[in-house]
């Protein structure tokens, strides 16, 4: 009878595929060198806050008989795969470039269909006369480590001021990084008198229906947008 051998477990990070002798490695290599919210979530349950890229599959792995929590984020965004690829798998978010008359038609890159309402939006609003996407870079720091940020929007208005714009939706708001990034998201702004925002799908349907009156009010024919058609 053949000797059985036992062979060594590696923890390959799910990530970027970097491979780890103990558990304890490859834990802090996702915490520390990858964003939560974005590339990896953390189990809710406080004994085991381990990286993982699905909440429910993890549960349904290593948390069997345990509750389903019915709030927070539970799926990764960015699901990388470190396997050499079969065949090209289509995303799960809403990608690609819009195409911006307000400022001169540059086309200007979305991750999200959030991104993109609010975009359509910034073009119908008069008050706003011009937006940039991620234009500035803001300096933060999380967990001793520092870091560079680059908010969604900087939008400028007919009266003169600024505002930042960070889209985010209602269960990536938790997330300690995001909280990190927009701390010092809000000092910068202040320096600046400028203002600071984080627009959840509350805010972006709140500015649908602002847009929507605007130009109900203002013109009996309104042009034609799929925004008011929602």
């Amino acid at each position: 009878m053949a000797p059985v051998v036992l062979q060594h477990r590696q923890f390959v990070c799910f990530v970027c595929g970097l491979p780890f002798e103990n558990y304890n490695e490859y834990r802090d290599h996702i915490v520390t060198n990858h964003e939560e919210g974005r590339e990896y979530v953390l189990c809710p349950l406080a004994r085991c806050a381990a990286p993982v890229r699905d909440v429910r599959l993890h549960f349904r792995v290593k948390h069997p008989k345990e509750a389903l929590p019915k709030t927070g984020q539970m799926r990764a965004v960015v699901w990388n795969d470190t396997k050499a690829p079969k065949k090209k798998k289509k995303v799960g978010y809403k990608e690609g470039f819009h195409e911006s008359p307000k400022n001169g038609g540059v086309k200007l890159h979305y991750r999200s269909g959030y991104e993109k309402s609010v975009y359509e939006c910034l073009e119908l609003w008069d008050e706003v006369t011009g937006f940039k996407v991620e234009s500035i870079s803001i300096e933060y720091y999380f967990k001793g480590k520092r870091k560079r940020y680059f908010p969604d929007l900087l939008i400028t208005f007919k009266d003169g001021h600024h505002e930042v714009w960070e889209i985010k939706p209602k269960n990536q708001k938790v997330l300690e990084i995001n909280k990190a990034k927009w701390v010092a998201a809000e000092g910068y702004c202040e320096t600046r008198k400028w203002q600071f925002k984080v627009i959840d799908e509350d805010g972006i349907n709140s500015l649908k229906q602002k847009v929507r009156l605007l130009l109900n009010y203002k013109n009996d024919n309104p042009p034609e947008s799929p925004l008011l058609q929602e």
